[in-house]
């Protein structure tokens, strides 16, 4: 079967290491597509504890550090990541705060989106106790994300962190001039135009439907993975 062929595929909040992380379902998705560019934006990892990542987990750190000697394998910083210098060794690849990059004729710039959540920057100890607090109804939906919909659907909080990151990811982005922002974080997908400028988070690998997008000719698609 012939392979997908884009420029660019974005993907975030794989979260190694935390068992409901849909790493089998990575890989194959993966392997589907060839591109230049892959951008992992942030939250690639649970935590640091290694003691926790599983025989699949090491395939997915496998496959990105092979995939970095043939194209451009990017990634960029999470709350979850850890010291981006631990990771460089780590993987074998460098690893950005933010990446800003031309993508047929569009000015494109991803960052991972918890730097405009004010309740983590605020709030940090809080923020890890919400942290498990959510994990904890991701276990309890297991693949039917039935209790972590009814949240996301009608907590003010969560709907309002969405909107939050979106909008200062959009006033970040004017400061580049750029015209696609891409963020994860939130494991929301959301595309919100604003002017000439677009909004795009790329959801999470730990729900269901997982997400990635695609950029090609300068067309983004965002497209979720059952």
């Amino acid at each position: 079967m012939a392979k997908k062929v884009v420029d660019t595929i974005i993907i975030s909040d794989i979260h190694l290491g935390f068992s409901l992380s849909q790493t089998t379902k990575l890989l194959k998705t993966l392997s589907e597509y060839k591109s230049h560019r892959l951008i992992l934006n942030g939250d690639i990892f649970d935590d640091l504890n290694f003691n926790r990542l599983r025989h699949e987990d090491w395939d997915v750190l496998s496959y990105f550090r092979k995939l970095s000697k043939r194209q451009d394998v990017i990634w960029i910083v999470g709350n979850h990541d850890g010291q981006a210098s631990i990771l460089s060794h780590l993987i074998g690849v460098k690893v950005h705060n933010q990446y800003s990059w031309n993508d047929g004729g569009l000015r494109c710039l991803a960052i991972h989106g918890h730097q405009f959540d004010r309740f983590i920057t605020k709030n940090i100890f809080l923020s890890y106790a919400a942290g498990w607090l959510y994990y904890g109804l991701v276990h309890l939906d297991g693949r039917h994300p039935y209790f972590t919909d009814l949240v996301k659907k009608y907590s003010r909080s969560w709907l309002r962190l969405s909107n939050e990151v979106a909008s200062g990811a959009l006033m970040y982005g004017r400061l580049y001039r750029a015209e696609a922002v891409f963020c994860g974080h939130t494991h929301r997908p959301l595309t919100q135009v604003s002017g000439k400028m677009t909004y795009y988070n790329s959801g999470s690998w730990v729900e269901t439907p997982a997400t990635l997008i695609t950029i090609k000719n300068g067309q983004i698609k965002s497209i979720n993975i059952e």
